[in-house]
């Protein structure tokens, strides 16, 4: 398995920090890779695959780094997966042009539980 971008996002947070990343289960041997436990280290079931669809996640600062965080297990399955450290006031570049790109439709995915009534959206297919 290759890294993925997930996986690099974390490698570039990693070489920026000036300390450890102490989040809450940071006693438990993990995975380096998928970070879950050692016991329940899921990389060598995983296997990639080819979609018609390409997710871009655009994740906050210490987001990559966290166990819990599915993006990474998105990456691992769908290889061209593309990743970006979000910046309100400065958005990647390579963000910005992979958004333009008329070859795609982006389509924002974000958790029911944190969204108020006003920002659901009704999908229809013409």
């Amino acid at each position: 398995m290759t890294n993925n971008a997930v996986l690099q996002l974390r490698a570039e947070r990693l070489a920026r920090a000036t300390r450890p990343f102490l989040a809450r289960g940071n006693r438990v041997r993990r995975c380096q890779r998928c970070l879950l436990p050692l016991k329940s280290c899921l990389c060598d079931t995983l296997t990639p695959s080819q979609a018609k669809s390409r997710f871009c996640l655009v994740m906050f600062d210490t987001e990559p780094m966290k166990p819990s965080n599915t993006g990474r297990l998105i990456a691992d399955i769908l290889p061209d997966t593309a990743a970006f450290q979000w910046s309100r006031t400065e958005p990647p570049q390579a963000l910005l042009e992979l958004v333009r790109h008329p070859d795609y439709q982006p389509i924002v995915v974000f958790p029911a539980s944190y969204a108020g009534d006003a920002r659901w959206l009704v999908v229809r297919t013409w």
